[in-house]
């Protein structure tokens, strides 16, 4: 049966746009190891081609796994046994950019780097910024309703995607390239679409609202107390008539140094010897208002960048999270959000309850001190017993309900949270959330196993 699904694919995309068995390996797989263990991994060119993947899986009875950039964190790409892949790295196109609306109309399949710099040249931006900008793809951050480092200023995918078209999983496709920011008719489906992780439909184009980016003039570097005193400086910045803040983002003290120690860059950090520390992109219009700014604040402890490298030092300190990992093995991490005035108790319990499990393991933090999302990486190196993640997990996740946070705050369910999921969100949703899977794909085709 694969083996003739397999020719029908390739009589659908071209045989050399069919990958399988051993060829699998020469894939890159992203940052799951599994993202490539299905049958076959199959990329069309066009939206046509991937309706008819569709049709001919749905044939055979064959589930798709739709994969973009393969740069999910949770595990939402993971192709097992018998499925197939379906990657839309063929279908990368910028179609058409609109300055003076201030949309794009893109495929899939683009990189948010290469929109980026598209829309760039008409003085305009996409108002998402990721690390992984130069592999994340636009469905694929649709599919997870990205947020990254701008989320405080311009929302998530959810709020810059006006259109999108969408193949279903009876291969039918549904095209509601909407340009338009005013747009009442009916369900949204679009919306839907965003954060469905692919189990609804595969998004193979969009319609993006752009947005001017302010120009980063300074980049600095605070030594704070706690997130409660990184905010004051946030509030004031995002107050004063001259400044614009860019980015805002904190790291924990354990973080910050184990990082830049990896990355040889101690001596960056070293001004300080502080609990945290913000890291400030700001634009300003006046000459140093920055300055007079945190020394009305009486901040004495700050470094400010003279030059593109040391930003991009200061930077690779904050991005380069993946170094706990290496200097660390065998670790858990999270990704969750809670109101701005909970970050510094929220954090404080997470770290008490921990060590209360096992005083070896360590907690690093850092994240998006604007809007409240933190990114954790807890372990102590040695490998850790299903047990002990079950409880580590409820630790960090204890409490968060209750005060309006999330515990998945921008990199999706996938196949690493659903336990999690079941165990937090309400019941109800949960129903509703199953009642809307069946409606879209009854023989749950699309991404099987995944959020739900």
């Amino acid at each position: 049966m694969i083996e003739e699904l397999i020719v029908g694919l390739g009589a659908i995309v071209g045989d050399r746009h069919v990958v399988t068995g051993s060829d699998l390996h020469g894939i890159d797989p992203g940052f799951h190891p599994e993202n490539l263990s299905g049958a076959a991994a199959v990329f069309p060119a066009d939206t046509r081609q991937v309706a008819d993947v569709v049709k001919i899986c749905s044939k055979y009875g064959v589930s798709i796994v739709p994969q973009g950039g393969r740069t999910g964190l949770s595990g939402g790409a993971v192709s097992k046994a018998g499925s197939v892949a379906l990657g839309l790295r063929r279908m990368n196109a910028v179609e058409r950019c609109d300055p003076l609306a201030g949309t794009v109309v893109v495929q899939a399949g683009a990189t948010l780097q290469s929109v980026a710099d598209h829309c760039a040249v008409h003085g305009l931006s996409v108002g998402i910024d990721l690390g992984a900008r130069g592999s994340a793809t636009i469905g694929g951050m649709i599919a997870t309703n990205a947020g990254g480092m701008t989320a405080f200023r311009n929302g998530t995918m959810r709020n810059r995607v006006l259109g999108t078209e969408i193949v279903l999983a009876n291969g039918s496709i549904v095209t509601d390239l909407t340009e338009v920011e005013k747009c009442n008719e009916g369900y949204s489906l679009t919306q839907l679409i965003c954060g469905s992780e692919g189990t609804l439909g595969i998004v193979t184009r969009a319609v993006l609202r752009l947005t001017t980016e302010p120009t980063v003039t300074s980049t600095t570097l605070i030594a704070v107390e706690n997130a409660h005193a990184a905010l004051t400086i946030l509030r004031a910045v995002q107050k004063a008539r001259d400044l614009t803040a860019v980015h805002a983002e904190i790291m924990w003290k354990d973080y910050a140094e184990t990082v830049a120690a990896a990355l040889r860059l101690s001596g960056i950090i070293s001004f300080a010897n502080a609990p945290a520390y913000f890291l400030l992109d700001v634009a300003e219009t006046v000459e140093d208002g920055l300055l007079d700014l945190l020394s009305d604040l009486n901040v004495t402890k700050a470094i400010m960048c003279k030059s593109e490298s040391e930003r991009a030092d200061l930077w690779r300190i904050r991005e380069e999270s993946f170094e706990i990992d290496r200097q660390v093995p065998n670790c858990e991490w999270f990704d969750i959000s809670m109101p701005l005035d909970r970050i510094d108790m929220t954090l404080a319990g997470i770290r008490q309850r921990i060590a209360s499990i096992d005083h070896g393991l360590r907690v690093w933090a850092m994240g998006h001190l604007g809007d409240g999302n933190l990114h954790l990486t807890i372990g102590s190196g040695q490998p850790l017993s299903d047990l002990t993640k079950t409880a580590i997990a409820d630790a960090v996740y204890q409490g968060l309900k209750q005060i309006g946070g999330a515990f998945s705050a921008e990199h999706g369910i996938g196949i690493d949270k659903r336990a999690s999921l079941i165990k937090h969100a309400d019941p109800e949703k949960l129903r509703l959330c199953r009642v809307i899977k069946k409606a879209f794909d009854p023989e749950n085709m699309l991404n099987p196993g995944k959020l739900i």
